[in-house]
């Protein structure tokens, strides 16, 4: 989950959040053991709701590893970086 800063919401994150669905649509076919891949912009109205969300599901530890180094993720990545706030992560095992 991230947050932005407020001027890359206003300037950018229309146009960024079509760059971030393309790149999710491309990873689900390219990256090896990605089971399930959304991306999903925030809907609450609330001020401590985060801004956007990237839920993943892997077929295991080895390919969660194979996706974080995979280029596809690294130019996500590159895109969110410059205009996030917060950022929050859990990898867990089910």
């Amino acid at each position: 989950m991230w947050r932005f800063q407020d001027e890359a919401k206003r300037a950018h994150l229309a146009a960024l959040t079509a760059q971030m669905q393309a790149l999710a649509a491309a990873m689900r076919t390219a990256v090896p053991g990605l089971l399930r891949l959304d991306l999903g912009d925030n809907r609450a109205a609330v001020p401590d709701a985060a801004d956007l969300l990237l839920y993943s599901e892997f077929e295991s530890w080895h390919a969660l590893q194979g996706y974080e180094a995979h280029p596809l993720h690294m130019q996500l990545r590159g895109l969110i970086a410059p205009l996030r706030t917060e950022r929050r992560v859990v990898d867990y095992e089910t």
